[in-house]
C-alpha cells in the first residue's frame, strides 16, 4: 500500500457516472494532479480492503458512513465531500432532516476533514452543533472547467432558444428542479413568440417519461426537443448557444448547472434556493418558482436583448474568479496535502 493511493467512493449505479457528473470528475482531476492514484468505488465494501488506499474520499453522508467507518477500522485518513439537501427544512421532510442530522453527525466524528460545498449547507450544520461550524469543516465550492463553458462571440446566441439539462430518471428530481415549471413557463412564453425553442436533456426513466406527456399536453411537441443524456461537449455548446436557462428549482445543494450556464453567457432564470445563493449570488435573474405567470413576464420582457451585456459579462467574471479549478486545487491543497 503506497501513501499515494486514493479511494473514491459514491453510492452511484454505475462507475459511468464518476466521468459523466462534472463534480466528480473535477475532483478525481485534482486529486491526480496533487499526485494520488485515484481507485474508484462504488461499494463501501471496497474499504475492506484497506492494502489498497491510504486515504479514504467520500462523497455524501448516507451510505459514506460505512466506508468511512471501515476505513478509520484501518486508521486511514477520511474526507467527505458533496451536498447536505435532506438537512435543509425547506426542502427534507421533518423525519428525513432527523435521519440526516444522524448520519452526518456519524460521519463527521468519522472524518478528518468535511469539505462543505455552499452557504447554506454551512448553516444547517452549524444549527446541528449549537449554532457553531465544526473545527472539521470546511467550505470550498466545486469547481467547473471555466475555459470550456466561456462564452466568446465567435458563438451566435439564439434568442429564443432555452435549455435545461437535469437528472430525469424519477419524478420527484423533476419536481425539484422544477422542470414542470419550466415547460408550463414556457407554454406561456411561446404563446408569445411562437419561433421560440426548449431543449431539455439528461438521463431519462420515469421523471422524462411524465415531462414528455406534460409536453404533449400542452401542444409542445414541435417546439419542445428531448434529447436524453448528451455529452459534455454537447451540453457545453448548447448553453453557449442558448440565450436562456432554466433553473426553477426548490432547492439545491450547489446548483453547478448554474455557475456553467452564467460562465457560457446565458440568462439564467433561478430560484436563488440553497446553493444557488452561492453558484449564482446575485447574478442572473432571481424568481419565485411557484409563480408561473410571473417567471414567464420576467422571461417576456428579457426576450431578444443583446447577449453581450455589462450584467452577462460581470456574470462570466464572477463565475471565473469563483468557482475556478485553480480555487478547489488550492483548498484541496491546503485541506488533504500533496501526495
Amino acid at each position: 500500500m503506497g501513501k499515494k493511493d486514493v479511494l473514491f467512493f459514491s453510492s452511484v449505479k454505475t462507475k459511468k457516472m464518476f466521468s459523466i457528473q462534472s463534480y466528480y470528475r473535477n475532483d478525481i482531476k485534482i486529486l491526480k494532479e496533487l499526485g494520488y492514484n485515484v481507485h474508484l468505488s462504488k461499494s463501501y465494501w471496497d474499504y475492506l480492503c484497506f492494502w489498497r488506499y491510504s486515504v479514504a474520499f467520500i462523497y455524501f453522508y448516507r451510505y459514506g458512513l460505512f466506508a468511512a467507518l471501515f476505513a478509520k477500522l484501518f486508521r486511514r485518513r477520511v474526507y467527505f465531500t458533496g451536498g447536505i439537501d435532506y438537512l435543509e427544512p425547506s426542502f427534507a421532510t421533518p423525519r428525513q432532516r432527523r435521519l440526516q442530522a444522524v448520519l452526518f453527525r456519524l460521519c463527521n466524528m468519522l472524518s478528518d476533514r468535511s469539505i462543505l460545498v455552499s452557504s447554506s449547507d454551512c448553516r444547517n450544520v452549524a444549527g446541528l452543533y449549537g449554532g457553531r461550524l465544526p473545527e472539521n469543516c470546511t467550505l470550498s465550492f466545486h469547481a467547473i472547467d471555466v475555459a470550456r463553458f466561456l462564452y466568446t462571440p465567435d458563438v451566435p446566441k439564439k434568442n429564443g432558444q432555452f435549455l435545461l439539462v437535469a437528472w430525469m430518471q424519477n419524478i420527484d428530481n423533476v419536481f425539484r428542479k422544477g422542470i414542470d415549471k419550466a415547460v408550463r413557463v414556457f407554454k406561456i412564453i411561446h404563446d408569445s413568440h411562437p419561433e421560440s425553442r426548449f431543449i431539455l436533456a439528461g438521463p431519462s426513466g420515469e421523471g422524462s417519461a411524465y415531462v414528455l406527456r406534460l409536453v404533449d399536453g400542452l401542444g409542445l411537441v414541435d417546439c419542445v426537443e428531448y434529447l436524453g443524456p448528451i455529452t459534455e461537449e454537447h451540453k457545453i455548446r448548447l448553453m453557449k448557444e442558448s440565450r436562456f436557462y432554466f433553473m426553477l428549482s426548490t432547492y439545491e445543494g450547489f446548483g453547478i448547472a448554474a455557475a456553467e450556464s452564467l460562465a457560457a453567457g446565458c440568462c439564467l432564470i433561478h430560484s436563488g434556493r440553497g446553493g444557488l445563493t452561492d453558484a449564482a449570488a446575485s447574478h442572473g435573474v432571481k424568481v419565485d418558482p411557484a409563480d408561473i405567470g410571473g417567471i414567464a413576464d420576467t422571461c417576456l420582457r428579457l426576450y431578444g436583448q443583446p447577449t453581450d451585456s455589462a450584467e452577462t459579462r460581470a456574470a462570466m467574471e464572477f463565475v471565473s474568479k469563483r468557482f475556478c479549478h485553480e480555487s478547489r486545487l488550492e483548498a484541496f491543497r491546503s485541506i488533504i496535502g500533496p501526495a
